[in-house]
């Protein structure tokens, strides 16, 4: 599996996370050269002095996780904030009580002024589908208005929700992704073979809470 663990971000979202199990995530992402480490906003001063300005693993954190439906002006103050703290990636999930509502406007205008904050940072900024709430016309509709605000990368849920990994749906979601943008897929349960095959199409991130041999 070594093979895979450049891709690999371990994912501690999870409401009953402790401190140990976040600092066992710390060891696996520095002693296995894993790709990132996902925390949450509280966190992310802690471990960006943990890890350092130096280290190679890429520190993210999460804005308006889980559901995205608080004011913009509020992610607005938790991107800031989570940027002030040393995050280098920054995941902002989708507000989904807007995304079912007949117009999508309060969704662009959010993301727009959320992406030119990250990138005037010089910050990757990532825009959080719920995939399993939306039907297929819909996952391409957000997926292609999160490309036109911007976003580095694309990923497929929160992670928050109890869904089981689809290799199918996953590979379905990448082929509605434009090769310019990257792709990061919630990987919890899934093979090694599957991890393999989601890597050869092209997904650019591995999200996965713990970590199996």
């Amino acid at each position: 599996m070594n093979h895979l663990f450049p891709y690999i971000e371990r994912t501690l979202l999870h409401p009953g996370v402790t401190i140990n199990q976040q600092y066992e995530a710390l060891d696996e992402v520095t002693q296995l050269g894993l790709a990132g480490l996902t925390v949450a906003p509280f966190w992310v001063k802690k471990f960006r002095r943990e890890l350092g300005d130096n280290h190679p693993a890429v520190l993210s954190t999460v804005i308006g996780y889980p559901f995205g439906y608080q004011r913009t002006e509020a992610k607005q103050a938790e991107l800031e904030w989570a940027l002030r703290d040393g995050a280098g990636e920054l995941e902002v999930v989708l507000n989904t009580s807007a995304l079912f509502s007949p117009t999508s406007v309060w969704l662009k205008v959010e993301l727009a002024k959320l992406v030119a904050l990250a990138h005037a940072q010089e910050t990757f900024f990532t825009v959080i589908l719920e995939s399993s709430l939306l039907d297929e016309d819909q996952t391409k509709a957000m997926i292609k208005l999160a490309t036109d605000a911007g976003a580095d990368f694309i990923k497929d849920k929160t992670g928050a929700l109890p869904t089981h990994f689809s290799l199918d749906a996953a590979l379905a979601f990448r082929r509605c992704v434009a090769k310019s943008v990257g792709v990061k897929i919630v990987a919890d349960g899934a093979t090694e073979a599957e991890l393999e095959q989601l890597v050869a199409v092209g997904v650019d991130r591995l999200s996965i809470s713990p970590l199996t041999p």
